[in-house]
């Protein structure tokens, strides 16, 4: 793939992320079709255009460039594509579950679940049986680490705030879980800047 700084992914992405503001519901899926005719592959797509162009989104909305509601959009279309190329990015994966059964979620409260839709597609193509959920309460996570025999937890969290309850579910989840040994995995924004 593009290194995500790279000359050659900037202006990929910055045309990505003026579709998805473009207020034209065809351009994001176009501009994306383009990419993929012109060779650009899957794994590109998800790593050097998709995510650097959801920061985009979220750095606009920060500086106050673009709306709340041009980010919710244009997120939104990000997650159809993510779906819509999945099959090409899976289509030569290891077999589907080999590896073991997986949760990911994002913290109770959070409300970028992008990076962990992306996440577990790299999972699913390397022999995962993933299970995903967008967020959780703890009485949900819990009964699911209960009842299924789950290998690992992949918990995202962007924000300071949900570390402290996160702690917290994460002992209850060892104590109750089917799998005696599952493994936790804690991981998203908040660890790839302070940590």
């Amino acid at each position: 793939g593009l290194a995500p700084q790279s000359s050659a992914a900037a202006p990929l992405v910055a045309d990505f992320t003026e579709a998805l503001l473009s207020g034209d519901d065809s351009a994001p899926g176009a501009f994306v079709r383009s990419l993929l005719r012109n060779g650009v592959t899957p794994a590109t797509l998800l790593e050097d255009v998709f995510t650097p162009a959801a920061r985009e989104l979220g750095q606009r909305w920060v500086t106050d460039d673009c709306s709340f509601y041009e980010v919710t959009i244009g997120t939104g279309h990000i997650q159809r594509l993510v779906r819509a190329i999945s099959p090409l990015f899976l289509a030569n994966s290891a077999m589907h579950g080999s590896m073991g059964r997986m949760l990911l979620t994002c913290a109770p409260g959070e409300q970028h679940s992008l990076g962990t839709m992306i996440i577990a597609e790299y999972f699913i193509r390397d022999g995962w049986d993933v299970h995903l959920m967008t967020t959780y309460g703890a009485d949900i996570l819990l009964d699911m680490v209960r009842q299924a025999d789950y290998h690992c937890l992949g918990v995202s969290v962007s924000c300071d705030q949900y570390v402290s309850g996160l702690r917290k579910d994460i002992r209850r989840v060892r104590q109750v879980s089917r799998n005696p040994d599952i493994k936790v995995l804690v991981g998203g924004h908040l660890f790839c800047t302070n940590h």
